[in-house]
């Protein structure tokens, strides 16, 4: 069945949104459209080009989020 998806921002809802995209992935949903903003934006561009379930959990699970919280704009 194909869905339309829209996704929130908030920072860390973007992992739960990859979370949800494999479990509707897993009940054989397919996406037709996305949108989405913030977080939600980056998840639904990746979805929009093609990355799979399995790939959205490898590029969550390789993101240093450490980088997030040092604000530097020289570096």
């Amino acid at each position: 069945m194909k869905i339309d998806g829209v996704f929130e921002g908030g920072g860390v809802r973007g992992i739960a949104h990859v979370g949800a995209i494999c479990a509707l992935a897993e009940k054989g949903y397919e996406w037709e459209r996305v949108a989405g903003t913030s977080a939600g934006s980056i998840i639904a561009a990746l979805l929009a080009a093609g990355y799979s379930c399995s790939e959205l959990k490898t590029i969550i699970t390789d993101i240093d989020y450490n980088k997030f919280t040092k604000i530097n704009f020289i570096d």
